[in-house]
């Protein structure tokens, strides 16, 4: 019996050696995806990953969701060149079900550029390269990439070459910028460790697909769509010292991500940062969205006190306490009236700035008793002949009550209505709104809206939010002339009706949805 122990233990252990062997000379899923991803350059401000299988294409191909976000031209661009590459007999093996990382990268040139990363299965020799694209419609000719070697590829359907080069270890990438193939040949990261906060396994291995966000690398590229600076709708959130990782989840209707964003540094440098100390809220003030609006954030917090805290120690680090107590010790000498005090005992749990297709720049923030606020407002403004409305007398009151998301309004006109105080650049700007509240002229009451709004959380503590066809007005004059030309295409942007990017506390990081919602069909359009 004792022997038989014996041999049984031994047995174990000998089974557990060449388990361990074994598994040593494997590259698991989660570590080759940990790999590939850090041999992408930092300059990436948006990742899409998914797997190199034929289901994914065949969604690709034929839902519009994809094609109204890449546009008609790249939807060409990316089937040529699975066609003549991924989809090659001759290399179809050696990437078969690999991850495929598109990554986008801003250039100087005021352009984007896409990078394409994957690892093959076995070593690729140049030879079966070569083999592989030898067709009559397909060149390939060798390039030098500094000192090292690749290719550019050109076929009758791509109308520029594509460059395609070995990192090492597997690793293949491409680009129709030579540029940026050479930005990524010459990076070195740590392997063992991603910026990014990879998706466990089992989740990666059923996830359709995973878009990673790098924050710090979305103004840079913010900044190549826009004429000037867009500080007004993005406020912070390319400042957010964070990265995300988003699950995709596909509806033939929309296209919604959902994860989590995670900050890599404690230190506080964007405004949005102090929402994550609160718990989700559900919003309401996205119900008084007039008809005209274009895009525009929402804010909310459980807890007014707790958000005037992390206000005040935001703003003493950023220098503007001095400013702030001298402002409201002024207005307390010439009027009387402690406005930032009593203020603070009226505002209620959630505020909003939006920008209508018109360019009308609105604030509206939800107060407790309308009624009581509005006198301390008439003591520190210049009324109009109604008495129904004003102008602040004083400047940036506020951005020091409110914060940076209130930076637009200088000395704001202003209204009352019920228990909601909205702000506006100009009495016009002012008397549209409230015809809208008037006369119940808001989003909600169409049934895209309604619609889009199913898909959304209905709880959280920052909200972005844009109507397509109402921003592209806007986009028309603040985007560069070749992003809004590419705007207008169709498929494109156009195609859909809304997008909505939410940011809800959860244990000091942020949960997020990302979601795209199609335009509803119309009955002309149904009937052909």
């Amino acid at each position: 019996m004792k022997k038989l122990i014996i041999i049984t233990i031994l047995l174990l252990i000998a089974t557990a050696v060449v388990t361990v062997a074994y598994f040593k000379h494997l590259n698991p899923p989660g570590q080759r995806a940990t790999q590939v991803i850090n041999t992408i350059p930092p300059s990436a401000a948006l990742i899409f990953e998914f797997n190199n299988d034929d289901s994914f294409y065949d969604i690709y191909q034929k839902s519009s969701l994809f094609s109204a976000v890449t546009g008609k031209n790249k939807m060409a661009q990316l089937h040529a060149l699975r066609q003549s590459v991924l989809g090659n007999n001759l290399l179809k093996p050696f990437f078969s079900d690999q991850n495929i990382f598109v990554s986008i990268h801003p250039q100087r040139d005021d352009s984007l550029a896409f990078l394409i990363t994957i690892s093959t299965t076995t070593e690729l020799g140049n030879n079966v390269i070569a083999q592989a694209v030898h067709q009559p419609n397909v060149k390939l000719k060798a390039v030098k990439f500094g000192k090292k070697a690749g290719y550019a590829l050109k076929t009758d359907s791509l109308d520029s070459d594509f460059y395609l080069a070995n990192k090492g270890s597997g690793i293949w990438l491409g680009s129709f910028s030579k540029d940026l193939v050479e930005e990524s040949l010459k990076y070195a990261a740590n392997e063992q460790t991603s910026q990014f906060v990879l998706l466990p396994d089992q989740q990666n291995a059923t996830s359709l697909g995973t878009l990673y966000v790098n924050y710090k690398q979305v103004g840079p590229l913010l900044n190549q769509l826009y004429k000037g600076e867009n500080v007004d709708f993005w406020k912070g959130l390319p400042m957010l010292p964070a990265t995300a990782t988003l699950s995709l989840n596909y509806k033939s209707d929309a296209l919604m991500f959902n994860g989590f964003t995670t900050f890599k540094s404690a230190q506080h440098i964007s405004y949005v940062d102090i929402f994550r100390k609160m718990a989700p809220v559900a919003m309401d003030l996205k119900n008084l969205f007039p008809s005209t609006t274009a895009y525009g954030c929402s804010y909310a917090t459980p807890d007014v006190k707790l958000f005037k805290k992390l206000l005040n120690s935001w703003q003493h680090k950023a220098g503007l306490e001095a400013d702030k107590s001298s402002l409201f010790k002024k207005i307390k000498n010439e009027t009387g009236v402690q406005f930032n005090k009593e203020f603070d005992n009226l505002l209620d749990n959630e505020f909003a700035v939006i920008t209508t297709r018109f360019q009308e720049k609105l604030a509206i923030i939800k107060v407790k008793n309308g009624t009581a606020l509005r006198p301390y407002l008439n003591n520190i403004s210049t009324l109009t002949p109604d008495e129904e409305s004003g102008q602040l007398n004083y400047n940036q009151v506020f951005l020091f009550l409110l914060g940076d998301a209130l930076t637009p309004f200088r000395r704001p006109y202003f209204i009352i209505l019920d228990n909601y105080l909205v702000l506006a650049n100009s009495s016009h700007d002012l008397a549209n709104f409230k015809q809208n509240y008037l006369n119940n002229e808001f989003l909600n009451n169409s049934a895209d809206y309604v619609a889009f709004n199913n898909l959304l959380a209905q709880r959280c503590n920052v909200s972005y939010f844009v109507h397509f066809k109402n921003a592209g007005y806007v986009f028309k004059r603040t985007l560069k002339s070749p992003y809004a030309k590419a705007y207008q295409q169709q498929p494109g942007l156009k195609d859909y009706y809304a997008a909505s990017y939410q940011l809800s506390a959860s244990e000091n990081q942020y949960y997020t949805n990302l979601c795209f919602k199609l335009n509803t069909p119309d009955s002309v359009s149904l009937s052909r």
